[in-house]
């Protein structure tokens, strides 16, 4: 019988409903997801060997009818549990004719070898039709701009997905979210309530996801101080880019409580995948 304690991994990837890297969004995405690519995507996180994974930018969607359930072909193609949450649904638009194809979520997945329990998805706070985008006078694109007046990106509804994970350390509470790209208050208030949902947690948390920001912004204060990150726990620093997950940004993160932090990555080798890459952490039960 083996004396070494045991760990889990644990891994969080923006996979970008396998359309793969570029800018800008492409028109009609529905018909750059490539069954190829999620394969390929499929295939990483069977390579990572990971415990539980949350995904972020997972889809479900129907042009023409077609069913294309990515949540259930990842859970199938990694032989893993699957839980998937999305808080609005809206309907795909051929460019050319402006005629409505189908309908698709865009949400957040978790991949786990055992099943979650008490589940969970909880909305996120989003900006008031009132609230400008970002202070009237600042630099920052759409300053001044209302949110109702702003393209529908900057206020999509978004949401975290959690429960309890059975894991060789015990039973460990996990979170998954990806916060606003638009508007830095909006993306405060996002995470001031994925921190409180996380707090509320009882027992070893994983805060999971794609945060669009560093670690370091002033709008992700709360997680920062109520949470130990896991790259600084291996003594890479906010800053560092050794934390570049999407291009140069280093927006992807993986922070604990109640848990020691072994190894901290980017996953580089996940090459194209995404606009992404992988963050994989080993973790293990302090002392």
């Amino acid at each position: 019988m083996s004396d070494t304690p045991p760990t889990i991994r644990v891994a969080t990837w923006n996979i970008r409903a396998a359309i793969g890297p570029g800018e800008p969004f492409p028109p009609a995405w529905w018909r750059h997801v490539r069954r190829d690519r999620l394969e390929r995507i499929a295939a990483r996180i069977v390579e990572l060997d990971a415990d539980i994974v949350a995904l972020q930018e997972v889809a479900f969607f129907t042009p023409g009818g077609e069913l294309n359930d990515q949540p259930f072909e990842l859970s199938r193609l990694t032989d893993r549990h699957v839980r998937y949450a999305a808080v609005h649904a809206f309907s795909l638009i051929e460019p050319e004719t402006g005629q409505a194809v189908g309908a698709a979520t865009w949400g957040n997945a978790l991949l786990t070898r055992e099943p979650v329990t008490d589940g969970f998805a909880v909305g996120l706070p989003l900006g008031g039709d009132d609230e400008p985008v970002e202070p009237p006078g600042s630099e920052m694109p759409l300053a001044g701009v209302t949110f109702a007046a702003a393209p529908y990106g900057t206020r999509e509804p978004r949401c975290a997905i959690g429960g309890v994970v059975r894991t060789p350390l015990g039973e460990i509470a996990v979170v998954n979210a990806h916060l606003t790209y638009a508007g830095t208050g909006q993306r405060s208030a996002q995470a001031d309530a994925l921190a409180r949902i996380a707090m509320e947690l009882g027992g070893p948390v994983i805060v999971a996801g794609d945060f669009n920001a560093p670690i370091e912004a002033p709008t992700l204060s709360a997680l920062a101080t109520g949470f130990g990150d896991a790259f600084e726990a291996v003594g890479i620093e906010p800053g560092d880019p050794r934390r570049a997950s999407s291009g140069p940004n280093r927006i992807d993160h993986l922070l604990t409580r109640g848990l020691r932090v072994h190894d901290c990555r980017v996953v580089s080798e996940a090459g194209d995948a995404s606009d992404h890459l992988p963050v994989l952490a080993t973790m293990g039960s302090p002392g």
